[in-house]
């Protein structure tokens, strides 16, 4: 097996590369690199995350809205709508606890 490919949708071509580098002397320790701050592509990608998370549910409300109205009548594609909002807000209900649990351990951590 040559490894798992994304179907698509939410976490579609996001990366969440990390713009910073590991100095190799004594006293390095991690910084930005000379293009971009890393706040700022962090806080992109994770913005990045939230729209795409937000626009699955807004396209899940409107098919669930066009199915009640009587517009369509695709009950396999509302469902569809609905689940991968659902997946896609789990996901990143997911990397929040991650972030979350990442942050705790750090602030525990003795200078």
């Amino acid at each position: 097996m040559s490894g798992i490919n994304p179907i698509g949708g939410a976490g579609q071509g996001l990366t969440l590369n990390s713009p910073l580098r590991i100095g190799a002397g004594q006293g390095e320790g991690v910084r930005p690199t000379a293009d971009k701050p890393a706040s700022t592509n962090f806080m992109s990608a994770i913005d990045n995350l939230l729209a795409k998370v937000n626009v699955e549910q807004m396209n899940a409300d409107q098919a669930v809205t066009k199915l009640a109205t009587g517009q369509t009548d695709n009950l396999h594609g509302v469902m569809i709508a609905v689940a991968k909002a659902d997946i896609s807000f789990r996901m990143f209900l997911e990397v929040r606890n991650k972030l979350m649990d990442a942050f705790q351990e750090i602030m525990r951590m003795q200078v």
